[in-house]
């Protein structure tokens, strides 16, 4: 795991595949890899996260997994970038929610397909000016 460390900058995603779990929401690998990513010291490197849900079918636990991914590289010494705004998302309720932001980028391609490519144009945009490095 420490050789994450060797980048400029991640981007990282994740399903939230157990909804309404407090834990281990993405159903991934990323689960057993959360201690260990709160363990690292990621020194103000930026992270961008996104994440795939379903809001149609799980409306009530949209893309959940973002925060959880999000708080253990907090932990990690991570700055966190690319946060959108949750009014663009017709969903009721989601842990990744803060200050009416979602912590990444969410997406859902049971639903909004036709809005994925634009959102993702727009937010690596956004992360380069918020300081992810480009090449």
């Amino acid at each position: 795991m420490d050789e994450i460390r060797a980048y400029d900058g991640l981007i990282v995603g994740a399903p939230t595949w157990h909804t309404g779990a407090n834990t281990d929401r993405s159903g991934t690998d990323w689960d057993a890899r959360l201690d260990e990513i709160r363990e690292l010291n990621f020194g103000g490197k930026p992270v961008a996260i996104f994440g795939l849900g379903d809001a149609g079918a799980y409306g009530d636990n949209f893309c959940d997994a973002i925060e959880e991914l999000h708080d253990a590289f907090v932990q990690g010494g991570a700055k966190m970038v690319g946060y959108v705004p949750s009014s663009n998302y017709d969903f009721q309720e989601s842990k990744s929610v803060r200050d009416g932001k979602f912590l990444g980028l969410p997406l859902d391609a049971n639903n909004e397909d036709d809005l994925t490519e634009g959102r993702v144009k727009e937010w690596t945009q956004q992360l380069v000016g918020e300081g992810m490095v480009s090449k």
